[in-house]
């Protein structure tokens, strides 16, 4: 059983590579508004494939987690997508998995291309490709079973709190902007894991106080008309659809 939450695709990717080699069910819990049960297999591995939030897991996959049940569950292995340091991400999910009497995971850090603008540069095209064919090969190893999990060190599981509290503070809506540019589409408030966006006036207005953050309405907007703030407005946009299709000219 492979379950993913991905905002720009990576984890998308990354699920699917994995639903390829060991099939079963093949889950985004986008799809998934309410608390609902899985039964695995006997011997099934549950996959969980989601992107780093502040050495951690967003909102969205945390509530899923714990509001969901799982059954017949004997190993657990969690692959984390992120823009370049994974920090304490795996002793959060750990946690997660331990309060629910689930057994430990064993966590994977996969560094491909960052969608998190708000605070760093999306990397150019060329750059883009060579860390997404660098992840590939990391993946290889990891579903051959031959790449090491990742742990963090005792001093790094010290400031995890802080980085997740820090991630709770950063959750605000309040520096979404629309410009201008804006055709009116409703791509953004159709797509959003955490329903914060409702059409008023033909443009997006951000309803709800605090969402994932996951940026999925900014780097899937077809004009780019969408930013968080002023740290947005001159960085790249990145999917990772775009990124593998796009050539570089």
């Amino acid at each position: 059983m492979v379950i993913y939450y991905s905002s720009t695709g990576n984890s998308k990717h990354v699920a699917f590579k994995l639903h390829e080699a060991f099939h079963g069910d093949f889950i985004d819990i986008c799809d998934f508004e309410e608390p609902t049960s899985f039964d695995l297999e006997d011997g099934e591995t549950l996959f969980l494939v989601t992107f780093n939030c502040f050495w951690g897991v967003s909102n969205r996959m945390e509530s899923f987690l714990r509001e969901s049940e799982f059954r017949n569950v004997g190993k657990i292995v969690v692959i984390m997508t992120c823009g370049g340091y994974l920090g304490g991400g795996d002793a959060s999910v750990e946690k997660l998995f331990l309060e629910k009497g689930l057994p430990k995971p064993t966590v994977y850090s996969l560094v491909m291309v960052t969608n998190y603008s708000i605070l760093h540069d999306v990397p150019p095209l060329d750059a883009q490709k060579r860390k997404l064919m660098h992840a590939e090969n990391t993946l290889r190893n990891i579903i051959q079973g031959t790449q090491k999990p990742y742990h963090s060190n005792w001093l790094i599981r010290q400031f995890t709190p802080i980085a997740r509290a820090q991630y709770e503070k950063s959750r605000i809506t309040s520096p979404f902007t629309v410009d201008s540019s804006c055709i009116h589409c409703g791509l953004c408030a159709k797509n959003c894991p955490s329903h914060a966006i409702e059409m008023k006036d033909g443009k997006p207005f951000w309803k709800l106080p605090k969402c994932d953050i996951c940026l999925r309405c900014l780097h899937h907007c077809p004009v780019e008309a969408i930013n968080y703030g002023d740290s947005t407005r001159d960085r790249l946009r990145y999917t990772y659809d775009s990124s593998v299709e796009t050539p570089i000219t």
